[in-house]
């Protein structure tokens, strides 16, 4: 086969902003709603994949992973070919992919300069001067990716031009990520690099409070707790629940971008189906909502070979194995190394977020406000209203980031003078012992039927707190319940 050469694909994406507006309604189906639809599968089955062996925070950009593979996918010839689109959620018709970018680049790119929103995608080329690139490949990735394409000397520049594509990607992401490319990740050997940059500013719509946030308990499991500034707001979002999880829309200003937070009922690691995921989105509906959400920074980098490989798509990284004719009219480039990296910062104004992969080769109404109450591990979307297409996701287990010391929870139990819940002339009392939990009693007055109200919470001192309170007069019966905050 000869001397293999070497092609590498750069991604950068970065996502700075806050809260959005009720996405847009169009009539017309658009040309990339299958992109979207393959790129909505990938996440959650990437997701999937970093969550079967990462415990701790999540945090990629499946739309700037699938944007620099899809320009690859179009050089891409036989099984490596179909191996790509069916791990990325391509269409086998090669023909239609790059229009389908091109569209939904474009739809993206069209909120730029909206009032307070900074929203672009940019796509970079850089080809090895005199090596035999097909005209189709370079006019694909030109004409729909709208990649700027730079003839370079990679045999005798390779670290000056890692430095040029730093200082792309930097200019192109406000500087949230200056350093793509590490020294020695382009070598002589290199024939290629393909970089894309999303970058996203917004606020809010719907600011938090910075005088309401509070440092409280968040359930990393059931045992633990780290101490965490949890932020909180009353307003109208759209919102949605049922017995498996909740979900909130957080809308940055002037903008169909925006922040999806998905509360699972039970407190342990998150996790998300793509059936459940769907539910809540259709299912989101105004009303008003009161968000407690932590504030939280989380950072990720991910080797993607051997995440790749194991959702199928394996012949890429395999010199001889590897087709990309469609690239050179030759069979020796392949995928060598291939890695994401991923920052965010969520706090009371808005959402700071940056991502980068990089790819190598060798060769309404009166209604009581719900509850959101975002203690325990969750995932989060950040998406486009408009088109549908996930921009990020992530899942926080620590918004403390493994910073704050972890404090275990003994189990509670509940005393009274009797040993039970008891009343004594109408005075309801008992004592929380072998605790440090945060703890909510709640009533009812219409058992099972009515609502249950808060009425105090218990902050225990030392390992108890106790609770009283007198019945009301003309209440013939009243039921209590307690649970941690």
């Amino acid at each position: 086969m000869g001397t293999s050469n070497a092609f590498s694909l750069v991604l950068g994406t970065v996502l700075l902003g806050g809260l959005s507006t009720a996405p847009s309604s169009t009539t017309a189906t658009p040309i990339y709603a299958p992109l979207v639809a393959g790129n909505t599968d990938f996440a959650l089955n990437l997701f999937d994949q970093l969550a079967g062996t990462n415990n701790n925070n999540i945090f990629f950009s499946p739309y700037s992973i699938s944007t620099c593979f899809g320009m690859v996918y179009s050089g891409a010839r036989g099984e490596t070919a179909l191996q790509m689109a069916e791990t990325l959620g391509l269409s086998t018709n090669q023909a239609e992919v790059g229009p389908e970018f091109g569209a939904l680049q474009a739809e993206l790119n069209a909120q730029q300069g909206s009032d307070g929103i900074d929203l672009s995608v940019a796509n970079g080329l850089w080809a090895q001067t005199n090596f035999p690139f097909l005209p189709a490949f370079l006019d694909n990735a030109s004409t729909n990716f709208d990649a700027s394409v730079h003839q370079v000397n990679f045999i005798a520049n390779a670290s000056q031009i890692t430095g040029q594509i730093n200082d792309w990607v930097a200019d192109r992401t406000d500087g949230m990520i200056p350093n793509l490319l590490q020294p020695g990740a382009l070598s002589p050997l290199t024939r290629l690099a393909l970089v894309d940059a999303i970058y996203f500013n917004g606020g809010w719509q719907s600011i938090f409070d910075t005088n309401l946030t509070q440092v409280e308990p968040f359930y990393v499991s059931p045992n633990q707790f780290v101490y965490a500034p949890l932020m909180q707001q009353e307003e109208v979002a759209r919102y949605f629940e049922d017995d498996l999880l909740q979900a909130v829309e957080l809308p940055y200003t002037n903008s169909s971008i925006t922040m999806v937070v998905l509360l699972p009922r039970t407190n342990g690691p998150a996790a998300i189906t793509l059936a459940e995921m769907s539910a809540a989105l259709d299912g989101l509906a105004p009303r008003p909502v009161y968000v407690i959400l932590p504030r939280f920074k989380l950072d990720l980098t991910i080797n993607l070979v051997p995440i790749l490989e194991n959702m199928g798509m394996v012949d890429a990284f395999l010199p001889g194995a590897a087709d990309f004719s469609g690239i050179d009219g030759g069979g020796d480039l392949s995928i060598g190394t291939a890695s994401h990296e991923a920052v965010v910062d969520v706090n009371e104004t808005g959402t700071v977020a940056a991502a980068a992969t990089v790819i190598i080769s060798p060769v309404g109404g009166s209604v009581l406000p719900a509850s959101f109450l975002a203690n325990h591990p969750f995932v989060f979307l950040i998406r486009d209203t408009n088109s549908a297409n996930i921009l990020f996701m992530g899942r926080v287990e620590d918004p403390t980031g493994g910073i704050a010391s972890r404090v275990a929870i003994s189990k509670p139990s509940i005393q009274t003078t009797g040993g039970n819940f008891g009343i004594i002339n109408r005075q309801f009392g008992f004592t929380v012992v072998s605790t440090n939990a945060t703890l909510v009693v709640e009533a009812c007055t219409n058992f099972p039927n009515g609502a249950w109200f808060p009425i105090q919470t218990l902050t225990p001192m030392n390992g108890s707190a106790s609770f009283s309170e007198p019945l009301p007069p003309n209440s013939p019966s009243r039921f209590y319940r307690v649970h941690s905050q």
